[in-house]
């Protein structure tokens, strides 16, 4: 039940998205609508890296000389990006996060789920690669002008 009432949420926020920048979407949920996006997002990255490693198992079961591909291995990384052990349960930490960085007027135009990596970056202690990250969403924007 609550699975569906989070997807029903899910998909009635996604339904009341007007094209505009992604601050605007940001700033106009409401905060249990921001909680629930944030725990869907949480919930499918951590269902893709259950999936994954169950299916990593089932082929070494299979092959003991079966080698895990590059790009599976780069995607557990990449997935691993959106977690901060620090603040992934802390839904309001994440949301004042998010605030802040569309409270800047740089970062208006920035996809919500990168706005999300770069603070999970940050938050993980990678700070240049966030910073890196950021610049280059930046300039991706003014280059356009």
């Amino acid at each position: 039940m609550r699975k569906l009432t989070i997807a029903m949420t899910l998909f009635v926020s996604l339904m009341q998205a007007q094209p505009g920048s992604d601050s605007d979407y940001w700033i106009n949920l409401s905060e249990d609508q921001k909680v629930v996006l944030l725990q869907g997002i949480y919930t499918g990255v951590a269902r893709s890296l259950q999936i994954m490693s169950e299916e990593t198992n089932r082929q070494e079961k299979r092959d003991p000389y079966w080698a895990q591909p590059f790009v599976l291995e780069n995607s557990i990384k990449r997935l691993n990006e959106f977690y901060s052990h620090e603040a992934e349960s802390d839904y309001k930490l994440l949301i004042s996060s998010m605030d802040a960085f569309y409270s800047n007027p740089d970062n208006t135009h920035i996809p919500v789920m990168d706005a999300l990596h770069i603070i999970m970056l940050h938050e993980s202690g990678e700070q240049i690669r966030a910073n890196e990250l950021l610049l280059r969403k930046q300039r991706e924007r003014f280059e356009g002008r």
